[in-house]
């Protein structure tokens, strides 16, 4: 027997079942151990920050990167799934300085970088819980509690070394250039940045032309027009550019005459409708305006030079929009400051930090706001009769991509990427080594971003980020540190270690007071001691060894001691972390106390937090490190208090919970690379040998996110060989916008250390979007959450809408719940009726594949059989090319139109069999689609085949193979192409009943095609399909629309067993429960209708003619129906 199931389930409540079901049989772990020999399957999983809640644009990559990742292990690859975490940059440092109530750069070093950043580190995974309820409700399987940090010492050690690597490639510079400059964050911005996320917003400001008076006693009352949408610019202007070739005249308008581009005449003047105008002398050549001085707009001393305040030539200027002359304010324009280092102008920059005018600007609007000093100086401008017109003009601004404030150019010392040297590299790579889905951004988007890419600004001006390691003298001479052995820190080296199992870890006990200590080792913790004592013998030997109080460790110390030859010292510093009143009481007591509350900051009654645990093991690390030098020393403790130890000094190694005979090496020379601590590290130089202390600047959290492939193993400092054996990465997914941002930095990066594109396949994405094409906004609340979906339509609904949409082709999806419910009745609700309709009528004809049933395909005799079991391997084959190529959509299209064929027409053609060939038939097909599901529908298909599948040795789907691709045989073929034929057939005969206006109930004498004869199996079901008593092949498409009185009353008949079954289902009687039919009729038709259902009835037990019962109308004829 079958588990039956409910015909109207509840999915989101199964879907719960089976996550339990997954959960309490581990089977994540078992597809990994299972394929831990197979050949790896990398894919890189963006690393999300943790200070926001899921949403789509975050559900959207977690689906996919479930989804072929499941694919790919089902295949046989092993496929390791590592969650990480964003933790560095302006996205923390914003939340913080909300947190703590402060703004700006003053603020922060008023408070201090030591708190600042303490407070951003304790913030920095407040989202912890709600990503990991998110990750495991939408059935992605990873590795949550194994997750890599950017802010682990280990990660930024291995991003230390990469910058150590460019800048030895010679491909690192320090430099000045104009950059985009966020006032509010007090930082440059990358440019890929603002290319994300719509950063750019259109926006209208009013646009000034200005008047610049010739010095030149040739050009009496002569200005040169000048056209700015930045009118705050103005105060920094120390030239006027124009291009050499460019046609210019002399307007002369009101007794003034204007010098400007001729062909920007006309819609100059159009400023000024009421005013007459007139063309002096013929067109001139820019190259003839060329070193005219002018005067100044204001008085500005710092900018004053011989070679300001003059006109000079410049490729940038065109005659597309303005006046054909260009204002040129040196600091503020990346093409202004070309031209000033071109020509030797003076670079003075006029905005501070936070982007108020400074002491160099004129005094009146020394102190204000850059965009809001606009106003004064416009209005300065017209009172000294220097605006020659204003007006409206909207255009593209770019906006910090994380607190939304206007930026401005600023040229500003920063360190860089030499991008242009390797450019021809990455072109190379991105054509031979790289695949794009959709692949029209290899040459497209992506390609165009490589060739237009400036260099790299790598350096943020911030606080909470990975140190720039670079140190300086006073001479200025550069030592970049590759990792914090160059620092020449180390004191001593320790080795961390476990105690051997004891007693309490066999009864399950806690015990975390010495007071009730009384658990000794066990065999096995023996065993445990002595491997540890030869592994550290194998390292050579300890000098020292300290240990906690308890029994356990004590016993653990003195084994390794006795062979060693080391003095044992304890320390209650080490001990056990103190649960309080769960002390010496079943340690599944305690785990239900975790499971509701946050130890790290609660303690149980009587006990500690970790907080606190990690605070004591640090205070006796620090003493014990600074009190011995050069000696090895062991400390052996629990495992909750080196856990936090671990976690503290970054380390990624394994938690010593799970491991009583492993030695934890761990550099505590640093405890923390981050600021202010690095700082405060002075190094002696390499080359004059005085002291070097660090620069001030961060790295751009994009440098850490392009050197994940290896960074998240520590590379090249651990795990070597397992990070090459995985290098490149197979597959990546993430949005559009990532093609400028972390697909492109990890190019940059592993074509500079590694000579190689990091990936191998690329699936972008697009956006979704509300529902009305605008932009999804929690305020407008103009989506539907994400979680009411889940409980409506369960989680593979809302998994196969968004695989199955455009937005996985890099289009914008308009987000549908209508279009979501669809996909859910067509293909979530379809396919369980048929498993329903299975699990019901093989219980009950009590058909069970092992004693009934040998699959075979040469025993079939049903043509339905036969094509359903070449549609699934059709379906196979199609499904198995599609996730090959990454192409959600076409796989999930191909099951979609499966689900279709094996319900309307494979199971609607099959009712009322109850043959052995039929039911196992048909399990074949569910079974075999349950696996190709399952990686887009897991929670469904691991319904289907846990019911279908009970007695096989494979517990889950999600640990059996995926169907083999096998090449359709030419019977199967000849069917598959056959039955197609009556299926286009009977589509072009329904077509002609319509036109003809009869019903399909209402049987015909003949119906003939034209085209190859059809086997006669084949012409059986057209016969059937299109009610028919005969069909046969001919020249032409028809039917004998000739209805006799016989055809009629059968016609009559179908509709009455129409009307009887929908009485039934509206009575509520069960499939296949015998019923009386009572009935009354004066029309003869109807009678000998019902003579007809008399001699065909089914689960009618009884027919009675009386009076009485519900009156129905059938073809305009009475009849009185009545079931008991």
């Amino acid at each position: 027997m079958f588990n039956p199931i409910q015909p109207k389930p509840d999915f989101p409540k199964l879907e719960e079942e089976i996550l339990k079901f997954w959960e309490d049989n581990q089977i994540f772990q078992k597809s990994l151990e299972q394929t831990k020999q197979g050949k790896p399957y990398t894919f890189y999983d963006g690393p999300p920050f943790a200070t926001g809640l899921p949403h789509y644009g975050s559900i959207l990559p977690s689906v996919v990167k479930d989804a072929i990742p499941r694919y790919q292990t089902m295949q046989g690859r092993f496929v390791r799934r590592r969650w990480g975490w964003d933790c560095h940059g302006l996205p923390i440092e914003e939340i913080v300085e909300r947190e703590l109530k402060i703004s700006g750069k003053k603020q922060i070093e008023q408070l201090g970088i030591k708190k600042f950043n303490e407070t951003c580190r304790s913030m920095v995974l407040m989202y912890v819980a709600e990503w990991r309820k998110t990750i495991r409700r939408i059935a992605r399987w990873v590795e949550f509690d194994n997750s890599y940090k950017t802010m682990d010492r280990d990660y930024m050690e291995s991003v230390w070394w990469a910058f150590k690597q460019v800048y030895e490639q010679g491909l690192i510079y320090e430099g000045r250039k104009v950059l985009l400059y966020c006032p509010r964050c007090e930082t440059p911005v990358s440019n890929f940045e603002v290319a994300m996320d719509n950063s750019y917003r259109d926006v209208t400001e009013e646009a000034v032309t200005v008047k610049f008076a010739i010095r030149n006693p040739k050009f009496v009352n002569t200005f040169i027009l000048a056209w700015t949408t930045t009118p705050w610019t103005l105060p920094g202007n120390v030239a006027l550019a124009v291009g050499k070739d460019i046609d210019y005249v002399k307007v002369k308008m009101n007794q003034e005459v204007y010098l400007l581009a001729k062909d920007r005449v006309n819609d100059l003047m159009k400023l000024h409708p009421d005013s007459r105008f007139s063309i002096l002398d013929f067109p001139f050549k820019g190259s003839e305006l060329v070193g005219l001085s002018y005067e100044p707009l204001f008085d500005v001393p710092a900018v004053h030079s011989d070679k300001s305040y003059k006109v000079y030539a410049a490729d940038f200027v065109n005659i597309e929009d303005g006046t054909g002359v260009v204002h040129t304010a040196v600091v503020y324009g990346e093409d202004d400051y070309n031209l000033g280092l071109k020509e030797g102008l003076p670079v003075v920059p006029l905005l501070d930090e936070k982007g108020i005018f400074n002491d160099n600007a004129p005094s009146l609007i020394r102190g204000q706001y850059f965009k809001a000093a606009e106003k004064t100086i416009k209005k300065d401008l017209e009172a000294r009769g220097l605006m020659f017109a204003k007006q409206q003009h909207q255009h593209s601004y770019p906006h910090c991509w994380r607190c939304g404030t206007a930026l401005f150019y600023n040229a500003i010392p920063a360190w860089f990427v030499n991008v242009q040297k390797v450019k021809p590299d990455l072109l190379r790579t991105n054509e031979a080594q790289m695949n794009w889905y959709p692949d029209h951004l290899k040459h497209g988007r992506y390609q165009k971003s490589v060739e237009a890419a400036p260099d790299w600004n790598i350096s943020r001006n911030r606080y909470w980020g990975n140190p720039i390691p670079v140190w300086k003298c006073e001479v200025g001479h550069v030592n970049v540190v590759g990792s914090i052995k160059d620092l020449g820190l180390n004191r001593n080296t320790f080795y961390f270690v476990r105690h051997g199992q004891s007693t309490k870890n066999t009864l399950r006990v806690s015990s975390t007071k010495l007071e009730t200590d009384k658990y000794p080792l066990t065999d096995k913790g023996f065993e445990n001691a002595e491997k540890v004592t030869q592994g550290l013998k194998d390292r050579g030997g300890v000098d020292l060894i300290f240990s906690s109080d308890f029994l356990r460790t004590k016993s653990t110390a003195e084994i390794i001691g006795k062979h060693l030859g080391a003095p044992v010292m304890t320390d209650a510093r080490l001990r056990e972390y103190d649960t309080g009143i769960y002390d010496n009481r079943p340690v599944s007591e305690f785990y239900d106390y975790i499971a509701h509350h946050d130890i790290w900051k609660e303690a149980p009654e009587g006990g500690e937090t970790l907080t606190q645990v990690q605070q004591r093991m640090v205070a006796f690390v620090n003493e014990i490190n600074q009190k011995y030098e050069g000696k090895r020393i062991v400390v052996v403790g629990h495992g909750d208090p080196l856990w936090v130890l671990l976690e503290h000094y970054g380390s990624e190694q394994e938690n010593p919970n799970n491991h009583t005979d492993k030695i934890y090496e761990i550099d505590v020379s640093i405890l923390d690379l981050h600021r202010p601590y690095i700082d405060e590290v002075v190094i002696k130089c390499k080359e004059c040998g005085q002291p070097a202390h660090r620069i001030s600047e961060i790295f751009d959290s994009w440098f850490e996110a392009g050197s994940m492939p290896f960074a998240e193993y520590h590379y090249p400092f651990a795990q070597g060989e397992i990070f090459k054996s995985r290098f490149p990465g197979q597959f990546v997914v993430e949005y559009l916008p990532q093609t400028r941002a972390w697909f492109y930095v990890m190019h940059v990066m592993a074509q500079i250390l590694f000579n190689s594109a990091p990936f191998e396949n690329i699936l972008t994405t697009g956006t979704i979007l509300a529902e009305d094409g605008a932009k999804m906004s929690k305020s407008k609340r103009n989506y539907p959450d994400p979680w009411l979906m889940i409980e409506k339509y369960g989680v593979d609904a809302l998994r196969f809408y968004l695989m199955n949409s455009p937005v996985m082709q890099a289009e914008d999806l308009n987000f549908s719940e209508r279009e979501l419910g669809i996909i859910y009745r067509k293909n979530i609700l379809i396919l369980w009726n048929v498993f329903n309709y299975f699990v019901t009528y093989a219980n009950e004809a009590g058909w069970e594949p092992e004693k009934n049933f040998k699959f075979q395909i040469s025993n079939f005799k049903s043509v339905l059989d036969l094509w359903i079991v070449a549609k699934t391997q059709e379906l196979v084959n199609e499904v198995t090319d599609q996730l090959d190529g990454y192409n959600t959509v076409k796989a999930t299209r191909a099951i979609e139109n499966y689900i279709n064929e094996l319900s309307t027409w494979y199971l609607r053609r099959s009712r009322g069999r109850k043959d052995a060939h039929f039911f196992g038939t048909l399990r074949h097909a569910l079974l075999t689609l349950a696996k190709v599901i399952a990686p887009t529908m897991p929670y469904l298909g691991e319904l289907i085949y846990q019911n279908l599948n009970r007695r096989l040795e494979v517990p889950s789907v999600h640990l059996a193979k995926w169907p083999e691709q096998l090449e359709l045989t030419p019977d199967q073929t000849a069917v598959l192409n056959q039955m197609q034929m009556v299926r286009d057939l009977v589509e072009q005969g329904h077509s002609l009943r319509k036109a003809a206006n009869i019903k399909l109930r209402q049987p015909l004498n003949s119906f003939g095609y034209s085209g190859k004869q059809l086997a006669q199996e084949f012409e059986e079901i057209l016969a059937d399909e299109l009610n028919v008593k005969a069909v046969k092949a001919g020249d032409k498409l028809e039917f004998d629309l000739n209805i006799t009185s016989e055809l009629k009353q059968e016609g009559l008949a179908a509709e009455l067993t129409r009307a009887v079954q929908e009485m039934r289902k509206k009575l509520g009687f069960k499939v296949g429960q015998p019923v009386t039919l009572s009935y009354n009729t004066d029309d003869s038709d109807l009678a000998a209708a019902m003579e007809l259902i008399d001699t065909k009835k089914k689960y009618i037990s009884k027919m009675v003619k009386e009076s009485g019962g519900t009156e129905i109308d059938v073809d305009g004829k009475k009849i009185s129906l009545k079931l008991e």
